[in-house]
């Protein structure tokens, strides 16, 4: 019987690399801490990013270290660059509903001009 350890790494961790934050789940890999793909126990995968996998698998990313990583994972804080994000919607709605009502004028005074 086969054993999907895909399933049980995202079910048990979240959809983003353990190392560098990646996020696209259809993108990420799991990979076995251990190297035995034979042994997919919980605790011996980790969600990587193809890269980070690469670096794994070529001893460039400590495995003391992903384990930490896994099992604490980082909350990402968009603050810093979200902050105009609100302003900036603001003044495109602001933008829109401007050219939404010189469409209506322009649709009125053509109008006007028809019946004339």
């Amino acid at each position: 019987m086969s054993v999907n350890y895909r399933k049980i790494a995202f079910d048990a961790y979240p959809p983003i690399c353990a190392y560098c934050g990646f996020g696209i789940k259809g993108i990420l890999q799991v990979s076995h801490l251990n190297h035995n793909r034979k042994d997919n126990s919980q605790k011996n995968l980790v969600i990587l990013c193809p890269t980070c996998h690469k670096m794994y698998d070529g001893n460039l990313i400590s495995r003391d270290a992903l384990i930490v990583l896994r099992d604490n994972p980082r909350k990402i804080n968009w603050s810093a660059s979200m902050k105009d994000a609100g302003i900036k919607a603001a003044k495109r709605r602001k933008a829109r509903a401007a050219g939404r009502k010189a469409a209506q004028t322009r649709l009125k005074n053509l109008q006007a001009k028809v019946v004339k």
